[in-house]
């Protein structure tokens, strides 16, 4: 690995560098080594990792304080006589990946404090949150009073943001005396915010009593503490209700318009500084509506998680109503990659096709982005989903010319069911072979996921002959999460999947790490191909190199054929090898 360290006097004498109080830890890291992986991602090592998650808080103000200073550092660079060109490009890398781990807390952070805030809430109220606070071990299987099942997943997320740890078969606090001070402190939300956040924060007057924050106590790692929670708390809703007011702001334009509550609640945040968009504040409106309202819409279960902790049957279910444009919003990127793909596909083979499926269809995000690249070819699109919700917003998008005037939709189609969609088009006289379909994030949402039923659903649709590009998230271990840090959307998004009795599925196969299936493999073993060459990954989860490779990817695209089409279409090896979880 190369690195800058010997420039390291230079910058630590810099005067406005020298201003923020955990400049030596930032020199030290940014001139470190640094590499870059051979999917072109910059890296620096595990140990200057290590060390920013434990010694250099960066959340809300906190990393905004680190932009601020690496825009100083890369002026400070630029401003340098006699640089060697390996200096400036390691010091690049380095910046790059801080700022981009900065970039990704400000979106993730929020959603897991707004779930979090909520959680203590409920077992402040339960008096459970007491009795960690004063040291005792709670076994999930043994609580009196409490279901099991609820209790083990809350304490699974909760251990997974570095507040419990295991203790034998049990959960306990770990050994902190901010995290203790903040579970014996923590009360429950009031009755009408935890109700009415959601669905009245558009409205001013309540906005203004719902965003005053509490004083503020010191961040001391990336654990976040009261202060953190409690902006999280209030800053998703908000954003949410704002979103089409902030998505389209630039750095350094004016927030005078806003209620002086909600510019002191966007300053404690870092989205805000002297009434003006700072750079993290970008960052989050023009990213945080997509996960924070995939997350927001299962406030119905969080305003009832009491009763699910005392065992209640009460019954809650995700608004997918806001869900829908919200996995829009998510799922942009990753369609394009796909849509990409396919389009390489059928360049490469000849491969022709004639219907299009978008299941799962929210919006019809996919389907838009197909029907702008093919819209002189003669395409059917049809669009499936399980809840009504989303085809009336499909077909509301139709209405508006955002989606092709053919396409066509298929009501109550779980996506585990496969039958439903090989009918329905049938039914329109398509012929399922050959078709595509599209899907973004929505095979999780198949209920009792064993590895056997998941492998029929897959083998449905690959016995009907249809060509397979959808996108998932890997389930990631606690070990995973407490080690990444803020770095991953996943330990909120897998605690409201397991809430709500779906289901994401693990990266790691190795030997003896677990029993359930990848993705992968269940497309595999249900007579898919995988094709290597047209499958598509985020960054990876760690941002320096692992033992081992083992590094999974945020989230994949994997692209699938039938095995019986992919020996017609004369498909190579060198398409279907894989080595997916290395660098």
């Amino acid at each position: 690995m190369k690195h800058a360290r010997d420039i390291a006097p230079l910058l630590l004498s810099d005067h406005q560098l020298g201003l923020y109080p955990q400049c030596r830890e930032l020199v030290d890291l940014v001139t470190g080594p640094t590499e870059t992986s051979s999917a072109g991602y910059p890296y620096i090592s595990e140990s200057s990792f290590c060390t920013f998650i434990a010694r250099v808080p960066h959340l809300y103000q906190y990393g905004q304080y680190v932009l601020t200073w690496l825009r100083q550092l890369e002026q400070c660079v630029n401003s340098m006589e006699d640089l060697h060109t390996q200096e400036v490009e390691s010091i690049a890398r380095s910046v790059r990946v801080l700022r981009n781990v900065v970039y990704t807390a400000g979106v993730t952070a929020t959603p897991d404090l707004w779930l979090m805030r909520q959680v203590l809430s409920a077992y402040a109220e339960t008096g459970i949150l007491a009795r960690l606070a004063a040291g005792e071990v709670v076994d999930p299987e043994t609580a009196d009073g409490f279901d099991a099942k609820q209790l083990h997943m809350d304490f699974k997320f909760m251990r997974s943001r570095g507040y419990l740890q295991l203790k034998g078969s049990g959960f306990s606090v770990v050994d902190d005396e901010n995290i203790k001070h903040l579970f014996a402190t923590t009360t429950p939300l009031p009755r009408d915010f935890l109700n009415d956040a959601m669905d009245r924060m558009h409205e001013d007057t309540f906005a203004d009593a719902f965003l005053p924050v509490p004083i503020h106590r010191k961040q001391v790692t990336w654990i976040a503490l009261g202060h953190e929670l409690e902006i999280g708390y209030r800053l998703l809703p908000f954003v949410l209700a704002y979103s089409r007011q902030l998505r389209s702001l630039k750095m350094g334009d004016s927030l005078n318009t806003l209620t002086e509550p909600a510019q002191v609640l966007l300053e404690k945040a870092g989205l805000q500084e002297d009434g003006r968009v700072t750079e993290l504040g970008v960052r989050v409106f023009q990213r945080g509506p997509g996960p924070f309202g995939i997350i927001g819409a299962y406030h119905p279960y969080m305003t009832q998680l009491t009763s699910f902790i005392g065992g209640s049957d009460t019954r809650a279910w995700v608004n997918r109503g806001a869900n829908v444009t919200a996995s829009q919003d998510a799922n942009r990127k990753t369609f394009s990659l796909a849509n990409d793909a396919l389009d390489r596909f059928c360049v490469d083979t000849g491969f022709e096709f004639n219907v299009f499926i978008e299941h799962a269809v929210g919006r019809g995000e996919a389907t838009r982005q197909r029907f702008e690249r093919s819209s002189a070819k003669q395409i059917h699109y049809f669009g499936a989903d399980l809840e009504d919700a989303a085809i009336d917003r499909a077909l509301q998008a139709q209405s508006d010319g955002q989606l092709p005037a053919n396409m066509q939709f298929i009501r109550k189609a779980d996506i585990a069911e496969p039958q439903l969609v090989v009918a329905a088009l049938e039914a329109f006289g398509q012929q399922p072979r050959g078709a595509v379909m599209m899907v973004g994030n929505g095979f999780h949402e198949v209920r009792n996921q064993s590895n056997e039923h998941m492998v029929d659903v897959f083998s449905g649709y690959a016995k009907a002959g249809i060509v397979l590009v959808f996108t998932e998230e890997s389930a990631l271990s606690d070990e995973d999460l407490i080690h990444t840090a803020w770095n991953t959307y996943h330990a909120g998004f897998r605690y409201v999947h397991e809430l709500s009795g779906q289901g994401l599925r693990p990266a790691d196969e190795r030997p003896g790490k677990t029993s359930v299936y990848s993705w992968r493999r269940c497309a595999e073993e249900a007579g898919y191909v995988c094709l290597e060459a047209y499958t598509s990954r985020t960054r990876t989860i760690y941002p320096y190199p692992r033992a081992k490779g083992y590094n999974p990817a945020i989230s994949v695209t994997h692209f699938c054929v039938p095995a019986d089409l992919a020996i017609e279409l004369g498909l190579q090896a060198s398409l279907i090898n894989s080595d997916s979880d290395r660098v």
